[in-house]
Formats: structure tokens, C-alpha cells, sequence
């Protein structure tokens, strides 16, 4: 039986375990980065890999960081010089891997599912002119090499990879860096550039992101409609949201008087609907806290059009989605300092937002909901996030790089949208011009064994 009391205490032990007791991360790093080099020599090297990945994406040591990129950058320059180190290896059973998930298994029995939706055509070829394919999700990495002919597929088209977390340190990522073609990766966070470039790879970094192809027609403003909800967090019921630490500063609030209305949207993730009506109820705001599950986006969007403030109190994201949709509706955003790596996300600002930490957040949410007014943050994302400027930065990323090598580059990409289940075309109509594009990757599509193995 969920127990809030017990879990908020798990909750809080854990989290200070993995975010705050510095000598303990350093040791979990150090000694992570240590095994990994014991394992390796040992034929562990698979075992070795996946450790070494979760010790750099932690970041609990920049020693531990340094040390784990200089490995990797050896072992990538000896095995693109022909020298096997079983890196390659790694890859190619984390792609395995991938092929026999139960979790996989409906689109390995039926690759086409991906093609138009995780696998997006932005521009066909023309003779000496390579197209574009946008591949999103970081699971879809490794199913997209292993059950498509991706080395055919490059000397057509190049990849760009649009991944759904932070810490590129992984090998759905790194399985790409084996490939001799350029492979475009999406990434806005500072520390996963440097790592990606230390590398010397084929890997290129492109600075955009996933929360970048917000389709601002959906989630926008509305001037008929009151903003009659205080704030609104859009947030996976997974324990990594803190929605419980949000609920501890309402009812400090409550206490002073002030009631805030707030609105909750999800989606089960390691948690249910339930388990958060419980949270609330631990700390008596069941009735101030209204709960939506399973919206569309243009119910997503009504209820941002009805929002004061936007809250986001992770401490890891990926490139978050919501929170730009808010701000595409014109509602200001809080996000909890030192989210992720600490980069301080040039999209919190004086137009956008603000950062908040434990201490002040209940000033920070006061203050905001008082002067949402004086924020203007679908004018700043218009000028500055829009999917059409993403893809103007990306299309200028891979028309330097194609004319660098004696390609031509004519035509311009395809402008795409992102949700939380596809991504689409801006204009639906596209979809059409690329049939023969989608045909040909249909053609690519490798058989796979009987047994999935």
C-alpha cells in the first residue's frame, strides 16, 4: 500500500544521496570510474561500458568525467583507426539488446510503424544532394541502426538524432559514432557538447533541442479566457517531478493564507494519478489542487491558456517540452536552480521566468503570480524557440558540413513539430511530397531472425 509519509521520507533520504552529499557522489564516481577500468581488460567490457555511462551522466566528479572522456576518446580514434578495443562491441549488443526488449517487440515486428512518426523525412535527395532524416527519442537510436540499413540510408540522407534525455554519455547515442558518415545530434546542454566533441567523432552537436519544435498555433494565449488558475504544473506522475516538494511549499503558504489554485496534468510514469492525490491529501490541499490525466494537446493548451505561472521542480530533465508550451501560451515559468548540470538555461529571463531554490521558492511563486502580467514569454520564444528558427539553425548546421565536402545544397528542410507520442509536419500537407522518401526506407528495412535473436 502507498504510503506518502514513508515515501516522501525514502523520497527525501534519496535524493540527498544522489544530489547533495557530495563525498558520497564522489566516491560512487570514483569507485565507479575504477571498476569500469578493472572490468574492462577482464572481457566485462559491455558491463564496464554501462558503468562508465551511468558514473558520467551522474556528474558526481569532474575528475571521474575527465577521465571516463579520455577512455572513450582513445577507444573511438582506435577503433575508427581499425583497432579493435570491443567498444564497437558494446554498441552493437546494446543494439541486440534493444531488438529482443518485450518492450520492443511490436516494432520489430513492424519497423514501418517508425517511418512518418520517430522517423521523420525534412528533405529528399537530388543528385550530389544528401536529404534529412529526424530520428527523436532516445530508445529509437538503437532500434532504428539495428532494424534498418542505416549505411545505405546515409548515402542519401544524413541523420540527425533529437535526443529525450540529458547526459549523452550512452550508447543509443555513441552506437552512431562507429559510422564513417557525419550524425547530427541535438543538444543545448554545455557539458554534453564538450563530450561529444572530445570524442573526434562523426558525431556533430547542433545547438537545439526537443523542446524546440513546440507548435505554437496549439499552445498560445487567449484572450477571451480568464487566467483563473494560479499555477500549473504539466508533469509525468514519476517521483523524479518532486511533485511532493511543490505540494510542502503550497501548504506553507496555506498557512500564511494564501491559497493558491493550482492545476496538475500527467500521466502514470513509476507513479499513478492516486499516488499524487495522496501527496496532496498528506498535506490537506485536496482542495485547492485540481488533477487531468490522458489530455490532448489542445486541452493541454486550454488549461495553460487559463495559467498564471508554470512550475518545473526536477532536478534532471531532459530538454523539457512543458515549459516552453507554457511559454508559447504566454505563461511565465519557474524552474528549480541547478536543474540538471546547472547550465543556466538562457530561456529563463527577465520576459520568460525565473530560477527558484528550495528556500525562496515560495516568495519566487507569490511574487510571479502577483506580476504574471510584466512577463512576455510567447513574444521572447517566438523570436527566439520557434520551430522555424530551430529549423533554420539545423538546416544551417548540415549545409556547412554538405558543402564542406562538395555537395550541393539547394532546397531547405521541412519544418517539424513535436508532441509528446510523434512529431508532425507543420504543414500536414508535407507528408505527401516525401512518399517516394518513405517508400525507398521501407526498402531498407533488414529482415530480422525468426527466434529475435
Amino acid at each position: 500500500m502507498f504510503s506518502p509519509s514513508l515515501d516522501i521520507l525514502s523520497g527525501a533520504v534519496l535524493e540527498y544521496l544522489e544530489y547533495d552529499a557530495s563525498l558520497v557522489r564522489w566516491l560512487v564516481a570514483t569507485g565507479g570510474t575504477s571498476l569500469s577500468a578493472a572490468l574492462w581488460p577482464l572481457n566485462k567490457r559491455d558491463l564496464a561500458f554501462r558503468v562508465m555511462s551511468r558514473i558520467h551522466r551522474a556528474g558526481g566528479s569532474d575528475l571521474a568525467t575527465r577521465t571516463i572522456q579520455r577512455s572513450l576518446a582513445r577507444a573511438t580514434h582506435r577503433e575508427r583507426s581499425g583497432q579493435s578495443t570491443g567498444l564497437w562491441a558494446c554498441y552493437d549488443a546494446h543494439i541486440r539488446r534493444w531488438l529482443t526488449d518485450p518492450w520492443s517487440a511490436s516494432l520489430v515486428t513492424d519497423p514501418k510503424k517508425l517511418l512518418g512518426y520517430r522517423v521523420l523525412v525534412l528533405k529528399s535527395p537530388r543528385e550530389r544532394e544528401r536529404g534529412v532524416i529526424a530520428i527523436d527519442y532516445s530508445y529509437i537510436f538503437p532500434l532504428f541502426a539495428g532494424l534498418f540499413d542505416v549505411e545505405r540510408i546515409a548515402r542519401d540522407y544524413y541523420l540527425v538524432l533529437e535526443p529525450s534525455w540529458r547526459g549523452l554519455c550512452t550508447a543509443d547515442i555513441l552506437s552512431y559514432s562507429k559510422f564513417e558518415f557525419p550524425v547530427f545530434v541535438q543538444t543545448i546542454e554545455p557539458r554534453d557538447t564538450t563530450f561529444i566533441k572530445s570524442l573526434g567523432s562523426n558525431l556533430i552537436t547542433v545547438p537545439i533541442a526537443a523542446n524546440w519544435w513546440v507548435d505554437h498555433r496549439v499552445m498560445k494565449p487567449d484572450p477571451l479566457v480568464a487566467r483563473d488558475l494560479d499555477v500549473i504544473m504539466v508533469a509525468a506522475w514519476s517521483s523524479g517531478k518532486r511533485h511532493w516538494r511543490f505540494f510542502k511549499v503550497l501548504s506553507q503558504l496555506r498557512n500564511r493564507g494564501h491559497k493558491l489554485k493550482v492545476a496538475l496534468v500527467g500521466y502514470a510514469a513509476g507513479r499513478s494519478r492516486a499516488d499524487i492525490e495522496n501527496y496532496a491529501r498528506h498535506f490537506g490541499l485536496t482542495d485547492q489542487v485540481e488533477f487531468f490525466e490522458g489530455l490532448s494537446a489542445h486541452e493541454v493548451g486550454r488549461l495553460l491558456a487559463r495559467s498564471k505561472v508554470h512550475i518545473l521542480w526536477s532536478r534532471k530533465e531532459g530538454a523539457n517540452r512543458a515549459i516552453i508550451e507554457a511559454m508559447f501560451a504566454n505563461v511565465p515559468i519557474i524552474l528549480r536552480e541547478g536543474l540538471s548540470y546547472g547550465h543556466p538555461y538562457p530561456y529563463v529571463n527577465g520576459e520568460t521566468g525565473r530560477f527558484a531554490n528550495e528556500d525562496n521558492l515560495a516568495e519566487v511563486l507569490l511574487d510571479m503570480v502577483n506580476n504574471y502580467q510584466h512577463y512576455h514569454p510567447r513574444e521572447w520564444a517566438l523570436a527566439n524557440m520557434s520551430c522555424q528558427r530551430a529549423t533554420q539553425i539545423l538546416e544551417e548546421s548540415i549545409r556547412c558540413v554538405a558543402l564542406n565536402a562538395g555537395e550541393r545544397w539547394t532546397t531547405g528542410l521541412a519544418v517539424k513539430t513535436v508532441h509528446l507520442d510523434t512529431q508532425h509536419y507543420w504543414d500536414p500537407e508535407e507528408i505527401s511530397r516525401f512518399g517516394k522518401d518513405y517508400i525507398f526506407l521501407e526498402s531498407q528495412i533488414r529482415p530480422q531472425p525468426l527466434d529475435g535473436h
